[in-house]
């Protein structure tokens, strides 16, 4: 009987040592665990859209199944508040280690606050060359590579091919001029009046990238000259490129600016309330979903006498100078302008890539896609300078006045040289 309790008292102590051994060896485990989480390096990602974050999400998550070194938070902040977000970081030396960046590159590089990529491109072999040259040219600044590129933006025509059609209108040719176009869009206006009906022949959003910066380029006036240091405001072509927009609302072959101001040329076109609309790339999913989207055609813009070049736009990626983990910053920026997040993004259709291997994902069921990088190839960058936050809102303000008619073409264009060169001499 004593026998019996010893060999009890045995196995006890021996299931309660061995229990010990398993509660401290989980604890090691999970010691290691915090050891190897708090090994990661932890960066952080900032963002302004929402509609592109689920995808990023996406992203991300990949680079850090192949990164497992690399913690990134990504950061959405609404593009209403987040350059002022920005900016009170970088002050504070607390903005996000990686962030978009846009045509105000070159205030943030003057400032110091964008880590020049020069050093990690070549040590890293990336070839610039694979990207859409004018989009990698814009964040380029004083021959310094702040950002590698992410997407871009093209502006072109989509047109209704069965307003065309139910008025008995012949359809916009490749290589028309602005003259064939008013041309079309007279007759559309004629046979519309004649029918009682109420569509538009040309429509557009009155906002610098999908019209009058491309006008006044066609025009061959300029925005800004190559080296930005003067306004071209005061250029004969920049002044026709407003005068002939307001010829097309007063000959009642585009709305005037209560209506175009009211409701987005877009949105007209998507009610299927005009035959032609001048829009960007950036609305090429949203037209490829409309009901009549089999209807759609796609053409490069009409030319003017300059040509048919558009504006480009598109944002980049950033590292910040101040980065506590610039190398594992960089690895994210590498991997974000690379093929497979090029590839996520534009099979989810929510940027065209400026990585051209990647353009073959970009695929829209209607739309054609291939005027988007024919006219790529001849576009011109947004026009840009580093206190572009300063003119850039004036010129729009002034603009509305001219398609409101308050200002004549050449009163708004006089106030739009004043306020544009007094910016750009207060930058020097």
């Amino acid at each position: 009987m004593k026998k019996g309790m010893c060999m009890m008292l045995t196995l006890l102590m021996a299931g309660s040592l061995a229990a010990c051994g398993n509660s401290q060896a989980d604890a090691g485990k999970d010691e290691a665990k915090k050891d190897n989480s708090s090994e990661k390096t932890k960066i952080s990602f900032a963002l302004w859209d929402e509609v592109q974050k689920p995808v990023f999400d996406e992203i991300v998550e990949k680079f850090e199944t192949e990164n497992p070194d690399i913690d990134v938070e990504l950061q959405l902040t609404p593009w209403s508040q987040y350059w002022t977000k920005l900016d009170a970081a970088m002050g504070s030396d607390s903005a996000a280690d990686v962030f978009w960046m846009n045509t105000y590159l070159p205030k943030y590089a003057e400032a110091g606050v964008l880590e020049p990529l020069d050093e990690y491109i070549e040590k890293d072999k990336v070839n610039m060359d694979d990207y859409v040259s004018v989009v990698k040219d814009a964040y380029n600044y004083n021959d310094v590579q702040y950002c590698m590129p992410k997407g871009m933006d093209t502006v072109q025509v989509f047109y209704n091919k069965g307003i065309f059609e139910k008025y008995g209108v012949e359809e916009p040719q490749a290589g028309w001029t602005w003259e064939d176009m008013k041309n079309l869009a007279g007759q559309l206006k004629a046979k519309i009046e004649e029918a009682g009906s109420d569509e538009y022949p040309i429509l557009m959003e009155l906002d610098p990238q999908p019209s009058f910066f491309n006008f006044i380029n066609q025009s061959g006036g300029y925005v800004l000259s190559d080296d930005m240091k003067k306004a071209g405001f005061d250029q004969e072509g920049t002044v026709k490129a407003y005068i002939d927009m307001v010829s097309l609302m007063d000959e009642g072959l585009m709305p005037g600016s209560e209506v175009l101001s009211d409701t987005k040329g877009t949105d007209l076109f998507l009610s299927q309330k005009g035959a032609i609309l001048f829009m960007g790339s950036w609305k090429t999913a949203v037209i490829d979903e409309a009901s009549f989207a089999e209807q759609v055609g796609t053409i490069a813009m009409p030319a003017k006498e300059s040509g048919n070049q558009s504006v480009i736009g598109g944002l980049g990626y950033a590292v910040n100078s101040s980065s506590k983990d610039k190398d594992a910053a960089w690895k994210l920026v590498k991997y974000l302008a690379g093929e497979e997040s090029n590839k996520m993004q534009a099979e989810a259709k929510i940027d065209v890539p400026a990585l051209i291997s990647a353009q073959q994902y970009y695929k829209a069921e209607h739309v054609d896609v291939n005027v988007i990088f024919d006219v790529a190839e001849t576009g011109f960058p947004f026009p840009t300078s580093s206190s572009v936050a300063e003119w850039l809102p004036t010129v729009n303000e002034i603009s509305a006045k001219i398609f409101a008619k308050e200002l004549t073409p050449e009163e708004g264009c006089k106030q739009m040289q004043e306020a544009t060169q007094s910016a750009l001499d207060s930058e020097s």
